[in-house]
């Protein structure tokens, strides 16, 4: 009895110390660089300031439905952008010119899904750079909430899948957009929430069942909220749900009603918005928020779009195909963070797409028909998708489609390879455990590590501290080397807390059958 009693206190001691170790790694991103470091923040943040309408000194109408009198800053991209050497002392002062001017960079004619701004909008302030933290915070908080409802909610076997997910997919892209005022934050968190407590929702009975299924309903409405195409990947999940678990009894037909309803919901949100005719039609080159902007140059590849199918044809859907895995890599370290102006070591792409093939491998040992097909499914969504946008549009990898489009089915996409299958799932071993740990602790301290380099000096200066030579940081908070330290000793500690012995990933070959004889919410 007193041991039943000591674990119970261990696991809620656990339940208490993880979200708060989350918290701390993703402060760490939120404070590791300056306003409108995140691509195309200079138009989200004249949309968030203008979403709640016209408000004196924040947004005033203009008398043009396409055009808002916003802040001077919100009108130009940051000084720094697109200089890797450039600190970002050069934006001193930018955000404290009280002058509004006329700008038609913003959402002001539905480009986007308006519940993201609108949800951001209520933290605009005249103190940009504070809004702009809170609204970093709010939304790591938000995610941080979303998981841990999900880790205690979910039955057993599906916890493995939800945590494991992001683990190996948020780094090192996902830490960056979660806590930032980015669109795509609320895709990655949506998308990657949504599926899981679906699958869990149909799987469980009870009082378990519709909390699970008012996280999906959460998740679903960030996503659709946010950005059209992931309003999409939304409906792909809730596909894959009803996949996985499809039967021909009446309880079924029960609980597929939710998950319909959200997937109308979802296409709802996606079709009232231009974003989604913008990439059915492809981008054209067009060097639009919603339609991208021009990546880095991919190695053996092209510097930009061309803008036009020209009588490329095949040819240009070929070659496309063959190096869309490129935006794969670059959701995990191959292409550069920031506005493509933040060069990460290669040996985070490396260790990254390692971790990320490895454990989803690992997870596809235990496989049945079902999981299969959607696990191929996921795949060749993650692989056309981006195919048929650059094709239609004239681009070839490189120009217009970022890695971040695609993040959130990375992210199902690992969860479907880690899915329990035929009552089984499979563990890590402790070798395992040590190599996946040690992996994802490097490259997120050293993608940390380098994005704040970055901006309080440029990559141009080479010392080892990063309080040394400082040119910016942010006014009344330590310095940006105790930033870097306690993320990551906080990410180290979350690693050790989900990896250990008897953690979310355990003992690999350990193989745990389900009782067929209790319902699944029982687990």
């Amino acid at each position: 009895m007193q041991t039943s009693t000591r674990s119970r206190l261990r696991a809620l001691a656990r339940l208490l110390v993880l979200p708060i170790l989350a918290l701390i790694v993703l402060g760490g991103w939120a404070f590791s660089s300056p306003v409108g470091s995140s691509p195309d923040e200079d138009y989200h943040l004249a949309s968030i300031w203008c979403a709640a309408g016209d408000r004196t000194s924040l947004c005033e109408e203009s008398g043009d439905p396409a055009a808002r009198f916003v802040p001077l800053a919100f009108t130009n991209d940051p000084c720094y952008s697109r200089d890797s050497t450039e600190a970002a002392t050069c934006q001193e002062g930018a955000f404290t010119d009280p002058e509004l001017v006329l700008s038609t960079r913003g959402n002001f004619v539905g480009a986007y899904p308006p519940v993201f701004y609108g949800t951001m909008s209520v933290l605009a302030t005249d103190d940009v750079n504070t809004s702009v933290l809170m609204m970093r915070m709010l939304n790591a908080t938000i995610f941080v909430a979303l998981v841990t409802a999900l880790a205690v909610l979910l039955p057993r076997q599906h916890r493995v899948a939800a945590v494991g997910s992001f683990l190996v997919s948020v780094v090192p892209l996902g830490m960056f957009l979660i806590p930032s005022v980015n669109p795509s934050s609320w895709a990655v968190i949506g998308v990657g929430a949504s599926w899981i407590a679906l699958l869990g929702y149909v799987d469980s009975e009870g009082r378990r069942r519709w909390l699970l299924g008012g996280l999906a309903a959460v998740g679903v409405i960030m996503a659709a909220g946010a950005r059209a195409d992931a309003g999409v990947y939304a409906v792909l999940g809730i596909a894959a749900v009803l996949v996985l678990r499809a039967a021909r009894t009446r309880a079924f037909a029960v609980a597929s009603i939710l998950p319909v309803a959200l997937a109308v919901l979802a296409l709802v949100l996606a079709l009232a918005a231009g974003q989604l005719g913008s990439a059915a039609q492809g981008f054209g080159g067009v060097n639009t928020p919603s339609g991208g902007g021009s990546g880095p140059t991919v190695p053996g590849g092209p510097t930009g779009g061309t803008g036009s199918t020209g009588g490329l044809g095949l040819g240009l859907a070929l070659s496309n195909l063959l190096d869309v895995p490129s935006l794969w890599a670059g959701a995990l370290g191959f292409w550069s963070l920031g506005w493509f102006d933040t060069p990460l070591p290669a040996v985070v792409a490396f260790a990254g797409v390692g971790v990320y093939v490895a454990v989803a491998f690992t997870g596809l040992a235990h496989i049945d028909v079902r999981k299969a097909l959607v696990f191929a499914a996921g795949a060749a969504a993650v692989w056309l998708i981006p195919t048929w946008t650059l094709t239609r549009g004239g681009d070839q990898v490189g120009a217009q489609v970022q890695p971040r489009y695609i993040l959130p089915i990375i992210i199902v996409l690992a969860g479907v390879a880690l899915l329990s299958a035929g009552g089984r799932w499979l563990r890590l071993s402790l070798a395992q455990r040590w190599v996946v740990g040690l992996a994802l602790w490097g490259t997120q301290s050293l993608s940390l590590y380098t994005n704040i380099r970055r901006y309080v000096t440029g990559n141009d200066v080479r010392a080892i501290s990063l309080d040394s030579r400082l040119e910016w940081w942010w006014a009344g908070l330590p310095g940006p080397m105790l930033l870097w330290v306690t993320a990551s000793i906080a990410w180290g500690a979350i690693l050790v807390l989900l990896l250990r012995r008897g953690g979310p990933l355990a003992v690999a070959g350990e193989v745990v059958r389900l009782d067929e004889g209790r319902p699944l919410s029982a687990l």
